[in-house]
Parts: C-alpha cells; structure tokens; sequence
C-alpha cells in the first residue's frame, strides 16, 4: 500500500508540473495536449526527445526541488541490453508512422514513463495522464518481470499494478 501511496503523490505532482509549464506558457500551444511528466523520487521526466527547455528545467527545479530530464536514447540503450528478456516477456517496441526512418521505435521509447523507468528506476511512478496502453503496458509487464519487482503507476485513470510474477491490476479512479 505505501507504494501505492507513494505514485499517487508522484501522479499529483506530475499534473502540478504539467500545468506549471502549461499555464506558464513554457510549452507551446499546439504542444500543450501532446507533453506527458512522469514522476519518480526527486526527478520527472518529460515526453518526447530534444526538446527539453532550459527554462522548464529551471521552473521545476524553483518549484519543486525536482530535477526535469529527457533522455530517450537511455531507453534505447537499457532495452538493446535488455532485449533478449523483454522478448521472452512478450515485448517489442513498437513503432509509429512518424518514427525518424533511422530510428524507428523512437516515439514510443519517448514517452515519459519509459525514461523515468530508466532514468530513476523506482517500483512507484506518478504521469500526468493516462499510460500507453499499445506500448507502455506491455512494456512495464515486462519490466516488472525483467527486475522481479512490483511497479506501481499512477495515472490520471488510476492504478496500474505490475507484478513481478506477472499479473498485472488496474483499478480505476472513481
């Protein structure tokens, strides 16, 4: 229960950091409904890859005492090394029409949970909206696995519970 608890404070602060930058005017406005922040101890992440602003780092850092990073090429490199458990779990990444041609898997590798899970590998992490199903599921499925640790995620829906036996529950906010 106390990781649950734990990602559900992680979950409020990713909102409050998303609407920091939000209504802060940090990120712009065609960009407002595509950002995700994930949450762990002391760091957050932000969706996406070579867009990370120097004044929203500074923001979160003021605000928060949390620092803001992006770095999908580290989950690149921790499912390259990985790759063999992650297929025996079931996962690939996938990829998306809009991938660089040389790169592809890259949107997927971008979201916001998935660099926290590398970034600060914690069993309890908070996002601002509601967790990737198509990828980011299967992805945490494994996960959990790979580690043999539960991982909590909270999101704007409610609770994702990854098991590391592998069950996976999700119980929704009411």
């Amino acid at each position: 229960m106390a990781n649950i608890d734990i990602a559900n404070n992680f979950q409020k602060i990713a909102e409050e950091i998303y609407s920091i930058l939000t209504s802060g005017r940090l990120v712009k406005p065609k960009m407002n409904n595509r950002k995700t922040i994930a949450v762990s101890d002391n760091v957050a992440t932000i969706s996406g890859w070579d867009s990370l602003n120097i004044k929203w780092k500074q923001a979160i850092k003021e605000n928060y005492g949390i620092s803001l990073e992006q770095d999908e090429s580290k989950v690149k490199e921790y499912y390259q090394n990985f790759i063999t458990e992650f297929n025996r779990y079931g996962y690939q990444t996938k990829v998306w029409e809009l991938d660089p041609k040389n790169d592809l898997g890259k949107h997927y590798r971008s979201h916001a949970e998935k660099q926290i899970s590398v970034i600060q590998p914690d069993n309890s992490i908070g996002v601002s909206r509601g967790m990737c199903e198509e990828d980011c599921y299967p992805y945490f499925y494994a996960l959990a696995q790979i580690r043999q640790q539960d991982i909590v995620i909270a999101d704007s829906n409610g609770i994702w519970l990854f098991y590391s036996h592998g069950q996976v529950k999700f119980v929704y906010r009411l």
